[in-house]
């Protein structure tokens, strides 16, 4: 909890930041290709994550690994150096994209489905999910091969759970209510 905190802190001010620039949306594409580096490369990620490496050591790495970044974000990157808090640069990251999602108008809408779904079935929800929440919508599938099927749609605090497994796990309760021998 406390790493969310300091997280959202730091990206605010990351936020502030960039929007005195005018050139948020590139620095936000940016955000984005560096938070997929990250997330594809699991021993950067565990480097960044142990905080017995030197900060001065996960720097060089960082920015050899993320060729080509904007002077925003080696200014962020040299002050969680400095403050000790570099093992936050991806949420801090994924933080500042969402400040800026929602500064924009467009909320992320995650779809949890056990397989792929096509982007014509996507693009039927989006009026269905837009007639929930006012704003723009981004679907984000994620694939959770634990689903049997079916699927969960997120958006901020609201949840719609269609998928097979709730589907059993109240039909066994219900079971279990009339059937004391179950």
């Amino acid at each position: 909890m406390i790493k969310k905190v300091a997280a959202i802190r730091y990206a605010k001010a990351y936020f502030a930041h960039c929007q005195k620039t005018n050139n948020l949306r590139e620095i936000v594409n940016e955000s984005e290709k560096i938070i997929e580096i990250i997330s594809n490369n699991a021993n950067l990620y565990n480097t960044l994550k142990n905080k017995i490496v030197p900060n001065q050591k996960k720097k060089s790495i960082l920015l050899k690994t993320c060729i080509n970044v904007s002077e925003n974000l080696k200014n962020l990157v040299e002050i969680l150096v400095r403050k000790n808090r570099l093992y936050l640069f991806d949420e801090i990251l994924n933080q500042f994209i969402e400040l800026y999602k929602i500064s924009s108008g467009i909320e992320t809408c995650y779809l949890v489905s056990a397989e792929r779904i096509p982007n014509k079935i996507e693009e039927n929800l989006k009026p269905i999910i837009r007639k929930i929440t006012k704003n723009k919508i981004k679907i984000v599938n994620i694939i959770d091969k634990n689903l049997i099927g079916g699927f969960i749609i997120k958006i901020g605090d609201i949840q719609f759970d269609n998928s097979v497994n709730t589907s059993l796990n109240k039909l066994k309760t219900s079971l279990k209510k009339e059937n004391t021998f179950i």
